[in-house]
This record gives structure tokens, sequence and C-alpha cells, in this order.
């Protein structure tokens, strides 16, 4: 009997704890404050091959995890890398479950600031976001897009965009 890739099961025992700290440098405050863990199979041998197209369709999955306020500009959150249980769904060996990002997501009204980290990349990393989705409440703006500190806008405009910096390090479980 093989595992269902639609409905994996969790990890009972997980150990790989993360700790995430976001730090926002925004115009004002937010209606709401959470992280999100995208995982997927990392070993993508132990999923079948399409006669077709040759290509596979790698099971994964996403948890929102918990941030609290630390203070008006910080949110700290942790998660488990290792939250899906490992195993064969396919018949073709035991598919192992990892993230390669994690995220975290700031809303104010209609608009969406998402920000992410990669995993195994050490020290703090930062995104940047246009002030104006943030302060103008009739916007229909959902997903604001992020800009890197090298994009000519914000070199050119920096008083125009707000950053949102996240660091992520490994925690006792």
């Amino acid at each position: 009997m093989h595992g269902d890739p639609e409905n994996p099961t969790k990890n009972p025992h997980p150990i790989k704890r993360y700790e995430v700290t976001a730090t926002v440098d925004a115009p004002g405050p937010w209606d709401l404050v959470k992280g999100y863990l995208p995982l997927r199979v990392a070993n993508v041998e132990c999923v079948p091959e399409d006669k077709l197209t040759g290509g596979r369709n790698v099971p994964n999955k996403g948890y929102d995890f918990k941030m609290i306020s630390v203070d008006e500009k910080t949110w700290r959150g942790y998660f488990y890398r290792d939250a899906q249980q490992d195993e064969d769904y396919f018949g073709l060996g035991v598919c192992r479950w990892d993230a390669v990002n994690v995220g975290v997501v700031f809303k104010a009204h209609n608009a969406i600031f998402g920000a992410s980290a990669v995993l195994g990349k050490n020290g703090p990393q930062t995104d940047y976001f246009r002030k104006s989705p943030y302060e103008d409440r009739s916007s229909s703006t959902n997903h604001v897009p992020a800009f890197s500190s090298n994009n000519p806008l914000v070199i050119q405009q920096p008083e125009a965009f707000f950053s949102i910096t996240i660091v992520v390090k490994e925690a006792t479980p």
C-alpha cells in the first residue's frame, strides 16, 4: 500500500525546526501577518515520468504558520522543514519532502505583500515594495510585486519603497 501524494501524511515527530524573523519598514500597521512554508518532493526520481511529455507531476504541499508580533516592526514565527512524512507514493522508492524557501505574508486592506527567503542562504534577505499600494486603500491591487535592492526604480526612488527583511535560522526543537 502506497501513501497518497494528494493528501500526504504529516510527520508525527518533526525535528528540523527553524525560526523566521521578519522586520518591516512599512508606512503603517498590518491587518494580517502569517508565515507560509511551501514543501515539495525533493528527489523527483520517485515520481513516474509522463509517457507523452517526459515530465513529472511532483507532489507539493504548503502550510501556513503563525507569526507573532515582537514589536511594531518585527514578527517572529517557527516552522518545521520536515513537516511532511517521507513516503513511497508510486512504488518507485521513498519520496523525500523538503522546502527551498519560506515566505511571510503581510496584508493591509486589499494589498498583499509577500516576502520570501531562500533556505540555506545565510544572513538577512530583503525585498522592497512600493508604498503606494499600501497607502491607497481604494486600490484594487492584490499581490504587490517585490523588487530587489539593485532594481533601478529602488535605487532612483528609495523614498517610494519600503523593505521587508527576513532572517531564517535553525532553532532548537
